[in-house]
């Protein structure tokens, strides 16, 4: 039996995973899944052998998860992420970086360091285009973090998948935020940002600049938006074949390559 642990169980990301890693691997499979919100229901996640409720940067939730096959585990999906965004990534504050970093990064050295796992799987997105500089906050600073890890020699094998724009929390907090801050217009200090709210309701700049980035991403990817499905995709191409450590989803293109985005 392989055992496997995805953190972030409910949300798009976490999905794909458990529905690639039991169409691989069938009940050969033990599939361990985490999640936390404001309670907790009692709720198994679908596809989950065992569901663990808990706040993943708290002890608690780790001793929970080490009580399961001693700690041992073959691959690790870490696929949730909490930060600032709604902002050119330049602007934000060392301080906004740091509470990034405490669920989007952080844990992940953790559960290296106090678990055995045989491969870590993180997650990014392309933050290097110009509609994510100019929005993705302090979650840019923690994607480029997670993308020079993969990159470093450790305890486990590491490997990342790279998603253009879907739907998930992550991007209706942003559309959210987005709409907070058109409302009083001079808080949009990124010229691009603020080109997509000038003389226009928030709700069409919000719609117009979901357009602008899905019309970047297809000049510079060939396809978008991504979906589900091909999220579903991606991760069989992780867990079926070897290769470069980054795995590529844009729309229904998948590729893979060995190269870190580095902010300026």
């Amino acid at each position: 039996m392989q055992y496997y642990l995805v953190v972030g169980g409910t949300g798009v990301m976490g999905t794909a995973a458990i529905k690639a890693i039991r169409s691989v691997f069938g009940e050969n499979a033990v599939i361990v899944a985490n999640w936390y919100g404001k309670e907790d229901t009692g709720e198994a996640i679908e596809g989950a052998d065992h569901t663990v409720f808990g706040d993943i940067t708290e002890n608690s939730c780790l001793e929970k998860i080490k009580s399961i096959n001693s700690g041992s585990y073959d691959y690790l999906h870490y696929a949730t992420a909490l930060g600032d965004v709604g902002f050119a990534i330049k602007e934000s504050s060392p301080e906004q970086i740091a509470h990034s970093n405490r669920l989007s990064f952080d844990p992940i050295l953790q559960l290296e360091s106090e678990l055995n796992i045989g491969t870590i799987v993180t997650y990014s997105t392309f933050y290097s285009l110009k509609h994510q500089l100019c929005s993705y906050g302090a979650m840019g600073y923690s994607k480029e973090a997670i993308e020079k890890w993969t990159l470093e020699e450790g305890k486990s094998k590491r490997l990342c998948i790279r998603a253009g724009l879907f739907e998930s929390q992550s991007s209706r907090g942003i559309k959210l935020l987005l709409r907070k801050n058109a409302k009083k217009i001079d808080n949009i200090k990124d010229p691009l940002l603020r080109s997509y709210f000038e003389g226009v309701p928030s709700k069409d700049g919000i719609e117009n600049f979901l357009n602008g980035i899905i019309n970047e991403e297809k000049e510079k990817y060939g396809d978008s938006p991504t979906t589900p499905e091909t999220l579903f995709q991606a991760h069989l191409e992780l867990l079926k074949h070897e290769g470069p450590p980054f795995i590529n989803v844009c729309g229904k293109m998948i590729w893979r390559d060995n190269e870190a985005q580095i902010l300026d």
